[in-house]
């Protein structure tokens, strides 16, 4: 998975469905016509059009309210308070490329629309435009700074851009210090920038003071007394008396998600975030059946199929996430980590199909055009595969891997030249790999 999709994916899962309705009951209320310029009868026709489509927004008739509106910009394409709220009701039905279309109109006509701004960003986050996302509800708090919702939301797509802005999610909780959900996904979100900073750590190699004082750190966690003295002496001979900034930060972290997890415990206990919470510390401690347990009794079916797919555990895996993709259609995590569940229990034809949905979703997804290959080769696509080999390595050359895999294609297109290149490109990266 790419650093937008992965589990926060390392972990966690980016959630919506639930934080929409909050959205949708928190304020966040259709808008009514302010007036179209038009002569009387004219605007007492519009008006009453707008009343009918209210009227069938409140009885929940989503559709005929969509062609009253869609009726009335007709008519007057400049009703920006009609393209709001004809794109809140495509959004209310998931129709959210059509919602974003409907409330770019709207902020084209009247950019001080927040509510449009507001669903607009959400829209993308759903279509996973998580820059664009970003952008709209950061425009959007300016006028709205208190609004959690919009805090929530700024977070995931953080989350979903591989950022951590610590100084939003302090201001953040000191708004919302006893927020259940907030904690948790601030917390969740602390985790995901620890997991980075630990792989950032291992690809430094034994050698970096960095390596050496994060697996610290987590031996202090786990309280593991040999292998504390066994980084301990590691730094003592590199001369690292103090933690660098990378480890500074990933003390903070450590301390910002020991805060939010004890508060959701505290503020919310047997809620499934506080369900969801003592997973991560039952996992933390390797305790899997029992995190299995607690993520099951969150709902979180997301994290128990990651939990299970670490652990090799594929067709378990495979049936959480099939429950957790049936249950919200829209998570692209689970989608993306099934796809990879297929493809290690050699089922190619059922990964297919997935990968080329995620792609479709984020194109820069290195990790994904690389089990696309694998799947492809696996079905004599070879072609294919080695198209999508190639993309894989375009966007991430550090997937060494993958050169061999070429090879092995190369071979069987009997193309010998190009093998014999991509097995040189394959021993030179693992040689300097290994030097480092």
């Amino acid at each position: 998975m790419s650093q937008q999709i992965k589990a926060t994916l390392r972990g966690g899962r980016v959630r919506c469905c639930s934080l929409v309705l909050l959205a949708l009951s928190s304020g966040l209320s259709l808008v009514t016509p302010l007036g179209f310029g038009s002569p009387q009868n004219s605007a007492d026709s519009f008006v009453a059009e707008f009343q009918k489509a209210r009227e069938a927004d409140a009885q929940g008739r989503y559709l005929d309210a969509i062609d009253r509106y869609r009726h009335i910009v007709s008519l007057n394409p400049t009703a920006a308070e009609a393209y709001s709220n004809l794109g809140l009701d495509y959004y209310r039905l998931n129709r959210y490329a059509e919602a974003a279309t409907s409330l770019k109109s709207a902020l084209k006509i009247q950019p001080n629309l927040v509510n449009a701004q507001i669903f607009l960003g959400l829209a993308e986050f759903k279509l996973g435009q998580f820059k664009n996302s970003l952008h709209q509800l950061e425009t959007a708090l300016k006028a709205q700074s208190n609004d959690r919702q919009i805090r929530v939301f700024l977070i995931q797509d953080q989350m979903a851009l591989g950022q951590f802005d610590a100084m939003f999610v302090h201001e953040t909780l000191r708004l919302f210090p006893n927020d259940a959900e907030l904690n948790y996904t601030i917390g969740v979100a602390a985790l995901d920038r620890m997991r980075e900073i630990a792989h950032q750590a291992n690809s430094l190699g034994e050698q970096s003071p960095i390596y050496q004082w994060i697996y610290l750190r987590q031996a202090e966690q786990r309280e593991d007394p040999a292998e504390i003295q066994k980084h301990r002496e590691a730094l003592q001979r590199l001369g690292s008396t103090t933690p660098p900034p990378m480890v500074r930060d990933y003390d903070g972290l450590i301390s910002l998600l020991n805060d939010c997890f004890a508060a959701v415990l505290d503020s919310s206990p047997g809620s499934t975030y506080a369900h969801s919470v003592q997973g991560s510390i039952d996992e933390a401690q390797n305790q899997v059946d029992e995190a299995l347990g607690e993520y099951r009794k969150a709902g979180n079916h997301f994290a128990a199929g990651r939990l299970l797919a670490q652990h090799l555990r594929l067709p378990e895996a495979a049936e959480e996430l099939g429950t957790a993709l049936r249950s919200d259609p829209e998570n692209h995590l689970a989608l993306a980590l099934l796809a990879q569940v297929y493809v290690q229990e050699h089922e190619p034809e059922r990964a297919i199909p997935l990968l080329q949905e995620v792609l479709r979703y984020y194109p820069s997804d290195a990790l994904g055009w690389a089990d696309l290959g694998k799947a492809e080769l696996s079905l004599d696509k070879t072609a294919d595969g080695v198209r999508s080999l190639h993309m894989a390595l375009k966007l991430d050359p550090s997937q060494t891997h993958l050169h061999y895999e070429m090879a092995m294609a190369y071979r069987k297109l009997g193309q010998s030249e190009l093998a014999q290149q991509e097995l040189a490109e394959f021993r030179r990266e693992s040689l300097a790999q290994h030097s480092k």
